[in-house]
């Protein structure tokens, strides 16, 4: 006799004769199979006996069960018992662990395509960054023979190391005898920014002879310097507006 269930089901005797199997019980261990030793190889019979006395509740036990297709498939076996009747349930732990793997593979999957997103975002995040660091300390020629820095927001060392590369390119390609730093507008100072600030200006001397002149700078600013200890190859200037009066009247 069979029943209609969406799960590889037998119902049996205290003796262990099968009286009612499920349609996925009969794909699964073939039409011809009468008891329940039928269903099992030889050496898990001796785990079988263990649970063909009624007992109450549920039990499950692993075991490799002989189907219509194979010698044997590694299955859990789902067993309780209803006064001298036996409910039996075979579930393949392959299709269980196939079941699983999918759901890894899609959960890999997923993780991967969030990653490569999350990868994408930081660099354009990074890139963004690096573009806000080189607006932060652009390189504004005023003349054939002076140019122009102005500092904003704080003064970093990753800030400084972009802001390094743009100057000393922007140097490089002109022939400015005066190169002017505005810290007017910059905000909190870390030491390695500092360290960073003052490398460029060295290098700056270096490459065209003359000390970096800087203005703008906030009594803050001022202790701060100091207190690093840094030699600074600079000339200070008061502001902007007087050095380019000055050097108007220079030109003329």
């Amino acid at each position: 006799m069979s029943c209609v269930l969406p799960v590889p089901y037998v119902k049996l005797n205290k003796d262990g004769v099968i009286l009612i199997k499920s349609s996925r019980a009969e794909d699964l261990l073939g039409i011809q199979v009468e008891t329940i030793r039928d269903c099992f190889d030889e050496e898990s019979h001796n785990k079988l006996m263990k649970y063909m006395m009624p007992f109450s509740g549920e039990k499950t036990f692993e075991a490799n069960i002989r189907t219509k297709d194979q010698p044997f498939l590694l299955c859990d076996v789902f067993i309780s018992w209803e006064e001298e009747m036996a409910h039996v349930v075979f579930i393949p732990t392959g299709k269980h662990v196939q079941g699983l793997e999918e759901k890894l593979l899609e959960l890999r999957l997923r993780l991967s395509s969030t990653d490569f997103e999350l990868f994408e975002k930081k660099e354009a995040l990074e890139e963004a960054m690096k573009r806000l660091d080189e607006l932060s300390g652009p390189f504004i020629p005023i003349s054939e023979k002076m140019a122009f820095v102005p500092l904003f927001g704080d003064i970093s060392e990753s800030k400084m190391l972009t802001v390094t590369g743009s100057a000393l390119k922007a140097a490089y390609e002109g022939q400015f005898e005066e190169i002017f730093f505005d810290l007017s507008a910059t905000g909190e100072m870390d030491e390695s920014g500092v360290q960073k600030l003052s490398e460029l200006f060295r290098m700056l001397h270096y490459m065209n002879g003359k000390p970096v002149k800087i203005i703008g700078v906030k009594p803050k600013h001022a202790r701060q310097l100091n207190s690093l200890e840094v030699d600074w190859p600079v000339y200070f200037e008061t502001s902007l507006k007087e050095v380019l009066i000055e050097h108007l009247q220079f030109e003329k």
